[in-house]
């Protein structure tokens, strides 16, 4: 075929410009209808409908930072003993109930709050409120039922210690906080302190905490707002009372290994479990949304964050490694972990450290402040697409003080945010010199 003869070639296309990403959506965040029962309870209603379902959320005060100091554990235990049978239900009658109903009650212990969850079908509302109003208010705690839960704690409690990464997680705590510190103990107490702790001052723990003052509760889902009102006065009218406020201490902690290492061996570990952890900053903090955006950068993502590209994508150390800020009525603690083989142990404890300097030396570039601050953001409408992520944002508001309009605010406040700011966080809460370095496994020497 001759030049002649030759097909003429296609013209390439025009190559047009990159589209301009416009600014992330903002998330409809509900605004509940806020008010308070004749007995002093705090109510947060979040209707909505679309999924026939309610959760009901009730938060005290209660949880082991008041634990009586000679029987740690006293909280977690009462927390988990107000399901299993009232004054006028047996735990099998409470739970024939609740099936029967459609229904879940679940109670978690924390160091600040005790919480008592049910989730229920919109049309078992009235129902659903007067079984959480019965286990909140007449628990029977049955001498049976505190000795099965006991022995139960127990178990998961020697089970717990089986795990290194249990163990680098308590230890991490109590480096930072120390022992007398409620932060620095796990809420869910001591072996000592749940086998020795009688049933007398578990019905006194309920009695004093388990009050509605200082206490609240937040509906989600899909019901009607007076009728919601109407059933919360019924079921919580012969409730009443103040439970004592919890004495914090208010000093930022000052961990006494802080910038060194500390070992605990483990034998046969074919893995390191790694934490390096410090004081954070209370949930209140002004520089809260500065922080979670430094955080994001470090280690809020397994993948993007420097950690996990360090550790994970560029040397494959790694499942897994990540950082987060503790929320706390006070000082909370920060903590960054991991897990690794042995073999490189001191490596990756070296490179964490290098990334917190690096963090805190280098200035942040635009394009990677632009994407941890994009991930932020259209992450949080995923929280509000349920009933469950709305009554546990709308909890975290209640608890600790939160402006109402926290979350509509959010985007901007991060969007706020500049690289400065980000290595102002992390000069003050990522300095290696001011956190501890625990590892419970193997490979490296206590220094």
């Amino acid at each position: 075929m001759t030049d002649a003869t030759m097909p003429s070639a296609a013209p390439r296309p025009a190559i047009l410009p990159q589209p301009t990403l416009g600014p992330p959506p903002v998330p409809r965040v509900p605004r509940p209808e806020r008010y308070t029962l004749a007995n002093g309870l705090r109510v947060v209603s979040a209707p909505r409908h679309g999924v026939p379902q309610v959760v009901l959320r009730l938060v005290l005060p209660a949880g082991s930072a008041a634990d009586p100091r000679e029987f740690p554990g006293t909280a977690s235990l009462v927390g988990h003993l107000i399901t299993e049978g009232t004054a006028g239900m047996t735990a099998e009658a409470l739970h024939a109930r609740l099936d029967l109903l459609g229904a879940a009650v679940g109670p978690n212990v924390g160091h600040d709050f005790a919480e008592v969850e049910v989730v229920l079908l919109s049309e078992t509302l009235r129902e659903g409120v007067a079984l959480l109003a019965d286990v909140v208010m007449r628990p029977a705690f049955p001498g049976h039922e505190v000795e099965r839960i006991r022995a139960e704690s127990l178990d998961a409690l020697v089970a717990r210690l089986d795990e290194p990464g249990n163990v680098a997680d308590d230890r991490a705590g109590l480096e930072v906080f120390g022992a007398d510190h409620p932060y620095g103990r796990p809420p869910f107490g001591t072996e000592e302190g749940i086998r020795s702790v009688p049933r007398e001052a578990l019905v006194a723990f309920h009695a004093a905490y388990y009050r509605p003052a200082h206490a609240f509760i937040v509906a989600a889902g899909e019901f009607d707002p007076a009728e919601l009102r109407e059933a919360l006065e019924e079921s919580f009218a012969g409730w009443s009372g103040e439970a004592p406020l919890v004495a914090y201490p208010q000093a930022e902690p000052a961990p006494p290994n802080a910038g060194r290492l500390v070992v605990t061996e483990w034998d046969d570990a074919s893995q390191s479990e790694i934490r390096i952890s410090g004081p954070g900053m209370r949930r209140l903090d002004p520089d809260w949304v500065k922080a979670a955006v430094a955080n994001f950068l470090l280690g809020g993502s397994t993948i993007t964050g420097r950690l996990g590209a360090n550790l994970r994508e560029d040397k494959g150390w790694t499942y897994g490694v990540r950082s987060h800020f503790a929320s706390g009525m006070v000082h909370g603690g920060w903590v960054a972990e991991t897990a690794v083989d042995v073999g490189v142990t001191a490596d990756a404890v070296g490179e964490m450290v290098r990334e917190m300097r690096r963090l805190m030396d280098e200035p942040v570039e635009d394009a990677e402040l632009r994407r941890a601050k994009d991930a932020l953001m259209l992450s949080l409408p995923r929280a509000f697409e349920t009933p469950a992520g709305v009554a546990s944002r709308l909890a975290t508001i209640e608890a600790y003080g939160l402006p109402h309009d926290w979350w509509e605010r959010f985007p901007l406040q991060v969007e706020a945010v500049t690289a400065e700011e980000v290595r102002e966080i992390a000069r003050r809460h990522f300095d290696p010199d001011r956190l501890v370095r625990v590892v419970v496994g193997g490979g490296i020497e206590a220094e």
